[in-house]
């Protein structure tokens, strides 16, 4: 069995008004976060950061927690691959240009109201954790005021 471990990021964000969280659109045509390889010399957060730069163009990213590691099994070219994903929460203005990196499979990326997010994302089993986890860290930050995502 392959192992790999990655790190990425939930991005929140005030757009009029609303809370958003951001998404990309992944080549299977799910919607989930940025999230990409460690490369060397690199650690977990600063993987994160450079993820969402290179795969959404978002430069700007204020750091506000480090969230539970997920781990999944998935086959890639007939091999099973156990993954560990460590998400990092971030807040960014959500002014900047979004720019999907297509070389690497991303068809789009969007803002997602906070309380459609669950209606969109795709990957549920490791998503909604993700995203329960989430909610718990912007109410204790007092940047969520709904329980509802």
């Amino acid at each position: 069995m392959k192992y790999e471990t990655s790190a990425g990021g939930v991005i929140a964000a005030r757009k009029n008004g609303r809370l958003q969280v951001l998404l990309i659109q992944d080549k299977t045509g799910k919607w989930t976060f940025p999230k990409g390889l460690i490369e060397k010399g690199e650690n977990l957060s600063q993987t994160a950061i450079r993820e969402i730069g290179e795969e959404v163009g978002i430069k700007h990213l204020k750091l506000l927690a480090r969230l539970t590691p997920i781990k999944y099994l998935y086959k890639w070219e007939g091999k099973l691959v156990a993954k560990t994903v460590y998400y990092y929460l971030f807040r960014n203005g959500g002014t900047e240009k979004l720019a999907p990196q297509r070389e690497e499979g991303i068809l789009q990326v969007r803002w997602v109201p906070w309380e459609k997010v669950t209606e969109v994302v795709g990957y549920p089993k490791t998503n909604l954790v993700v995203l329960q986890e989430v909610q718990q860290k912007l109410l204790k930050l007092k940047l969520l005021v709904n329980k509802k995502p």
